[in-house]
This record gives structure tokens, C-alpha cells and sequence, in this order.
């Protein structure tokens, strides 16, 4: 999305991922084997002239002066890119580590095979979340050291969360770091121009119409407990220096977390988007009441259900259990140990679904619509 956004500027060009940095290694590599004949600097200066001219064909094409790279091996050669081009700037784009993790299950649902994630699923061969958690933290790691390392002005820190919540005003930095003048509708230009197709790139960016917000929170279902405590509290400090949720036992709960001590007649039932609360409620399981959470004495049980699953579990109850294995319906606190127990808490929320539901639509429709 950001490369789109990049390449819809009508003075930059960012193809699809071209693996500039491999290439770049690949002419030093050889020199060195030659024991740099013409000296080190001549093979930096032999792998900028080749790839400026490949590039130079590149913008005579596209009608513009600059281009950006946007490739996965990047990360791997920040200084010998900066040192082969002297005045290259870096853009270090993040994204919350769990969204990540949600959205490259979607991607890879069938095996962590591509997009460098093979190495770490071997590692962690039964677990794709922490696999795909240590992957993130060691790219978002090798970006944090790199941007030390760079001066401040040839650098700039962006957010995923922050582009699709204004393009315009996250962009304007970039537009400054590059050097060209700023756009005020990069998200029009970035959906309506033509972009080049032959290289690797997203595979959902061909069928997105817009910038949006709906991919953002979508980590709040994966499970915190499938990552091991030192990488997620490695984790956690990366999030923290970036400003990010950390990652805790209460992970998507959408509220405040269920105290140990509370009333064990009562469940506190929310819907959410992601992490944001739409709706809430406490179950009086005794009763058969609902409380006002305002009123309502704490629950030890808290179950956070997805807005976007309200309507099959309204019209089936029985797809609460698939519901709840995709944690998209997600339980916090102790749920007690045997069938009956179970039974009971499930069937409580599934009954005020039933009774609910068509209320629960219609007050959570308008505060589900991102942004």
C-alpha cells in the first residue's frame, strides 16, 4: 500500500520488489573475490552506475526523476545501500507485531514458506505464531539498529496504523525526505494510476480499491500465550519504542481485564472491533439478568466477542465453538474445569445473542465502520 502510495507521486517511481539490494551485494561480492582490483570505492561505484542505469530506462518509462525500492531483502543491507548511494534516504515502515502476525497467516495459511518466513517457522516448527512473532522482531530489530546508524536526515520512522488513518499527513514527511513537493490526494492518485505488475508484491493490493482502516487490530485474536516469554518480552520493548499496545495476558479482551476475586455468577460480555470496545454488558448467570457494566459488581470471566461474527452466531448457535477456536469469540479469566461449567457459560452467551442480537447489530453498525 505505501509502495502505492510512492509510486501515485508524479515524480517518484516505486516498481514492485526488484531485489536492488542482492543485486548491488552480488557486483561487490565479485570484486572482493578478485581482490578488488580497482580498489573497494570502484565496486561501489560499478554497482551504482549499473543499477542507475537499469533505473534510469525504469523512470524514462514512467515519465519521472526519482525511484524508491521497496523490497523484503532490504532490511538485510541498509548500510551498504546508504554507502553506495551517499545521499539514498530510508524510509523504516512498522506495523503492530500481532496485526502482522494475523495478516501473514492469511497470507502463508498453508505453510510459512514464503517471504523469508521459512527459516523461523524450522525453528519453531509447531507454533506459526511465535515463528512469525521472532521473525518480525528480528526485522524490526535489524530497522531499529539501522536507523541509529543513520543520520537523522536521511532517515524517517512511519507507522502502517498512521498511513491508513490519513495518507496525506503521514505522507508529508516522506515527500519532505525524498525532496519533491507534497500531494494533498495521494490516496486518488495512488488507486487510479497505473502501476507497474511483473515484480512480487502484495497479494491482496490488485483487488484494494482504497486506503483503509480495516485491517487494523485484527492481531487482537491472536493468542498471547502461544509466544514464549522472552520473545514477547523482547517483543513488547520494540512495541514500546514504537509506541505500540504491548502484548499482556489481557490481549483483546477490549476492556479492562477480568479481576481474580470477582463474582463467579457473573460474565462480563463484550463486542469488539479489534481492541475497541462497541458494546458491554454483565450477565447476572443466576439471575438470567443483564447488568449495567457501570452498576455491576466485577467478573472473574470475561468473553469478548467480534463484531464481524455477530451475524452467523446470531443465526446459528451452533457456530460458537468454531467462532471460538478462530478467537474470534475470546474468553479471559477461568472458565472452570468440567462439562457442566462449560456448558452453562456458553450457553449464556449464545442465548443472549439469540435474544439480543438484532439490538447488538444495530448499536455496534455505526462504531464497527472503521474510522
Amino acid at each position: 500500500m505505501l509502495r502505492w502510495l510512492i509510486d501515485g507521486h508524479p515524480d517518484v517511481a516505486c516498481p514492485s520488489e526488484t531485489a536492488i539490494a542482492e543485486l548491488v551485494k552480488d557486483c561487490i561480492v565479485i570484486p572482493s573475490r578478485l581482490g578488488f582490483p580497482d580498489g573497494p570505492e570502484a565496486a561501489d561505484d560499478q554497482a551504482r552506475h549499473l543499477v542507475d542505469a537499469i533505473m534510469a530506462s525504469y523512470l524514462r518509462d514512467q515519465g519521472k526523476s526519482r525511484w524508491c525500492d521497496k523490497s523484503l531483502t532490504t532490511v538485510d543491507h541498509v548500510d551498504l545501500l546508504a554507502r553506495v548511494w551517499p545521499e539514498s534516504r530510508f524510509v523504516f515502515l512498522y506495523r503492530h507485531c500481532m496485526d502482522f502476525v494475523s495478516s501473514a497467516l492469511e497470507a502463508e495459511p498453508w505453510g510459512l514458506a514464503s517471504y523469508g518466513f521459512g527459516d523461523f517457522a524450522r525453528m519453531s516448527p509447531t507454533d506459526n505464531v511465535s515463528a512469525l512473532a521472532a521473525y518480525w522482531h528480528d526485522r524490526v530489530n535489524k530497522m531499529l539498529l539501522a536507523e541509529k546508524r543513520l543520520p537523522e536526515e536521511r532517515r524517517l520512522r512511519v507507522r502502517y496504523e498512521d498511513v491508513v488513518a490519513g495518507p496525506d499527513a503521514a505522507l508529508t514527511p516522506v515527500w519532505h525526505l525524498i525532496g519533491v513537493p507534497p500531494v494533498t490526494d495521494a490516496s486518488r492518485l495512488a488507486f487510479t494510476q497505473r502501476h507497474d505488475g511483473t515484480g512480487p508484491a502484495d497479494h491482496k493490493i490488485w483487488l484494494t480499491s482504497g486506503v483503509h482502516q480495516g485491517s487494523v487490530g485484527r492481531g487482537a485474536r491472536i493468542p498471547a500465550r502461544n509466544v514464549n516469554k522472552a520473545l514477547l518480552q523482547a517483543v513488547n520493548g520494540q512495541l514500546s519504542a514504537l509506541g505500540y499496545q504491548v502484548v499482556d495476558e489481557h490481549w483483546g479482551s477490549g476492556g479492562p481485564p477480568a479481576p481474580a476475586d470477582g463474582d463467579d455468577h457473573l460474565l462480563d460480555m463484550r463486542i469488539v472491533d479489534g481492541h475497541r470496545p462497541l458494546w458491554r454488558a454483565v450477565l447476572d448467570l443466576t439471575a438470567g439478568e443483564t447488568l449495567d457494566p457501570a452498576n455491576a459488581p466485577a467478573s472473574p470471566l470475561v468473553v469478548a466477542v467480534e463484531r464481524r461474527v455477530l451475524p452467523e452466531l446470531i443465526a446459528d448457535r451452533a457456530a460458537l465453538p468454531a467462532a471460538s477456536r478462530r478467537r474470534d469469540v475470546r474468553w479471559y479469566g477461568e472458565r472452570g474445569n468440567n462439562y457442566e461449567q462449560e456448558l452453562r457459560f456458553s450457553g449464556n452467551v449464545a442465548e443472549l445473542l439469540a435474544v439480543h442480537g438484532e439490538h447488538l447489530l444495530k448499536v455496534t453498525e455505526t462504531a464497527a465502520v472503521p474510522g
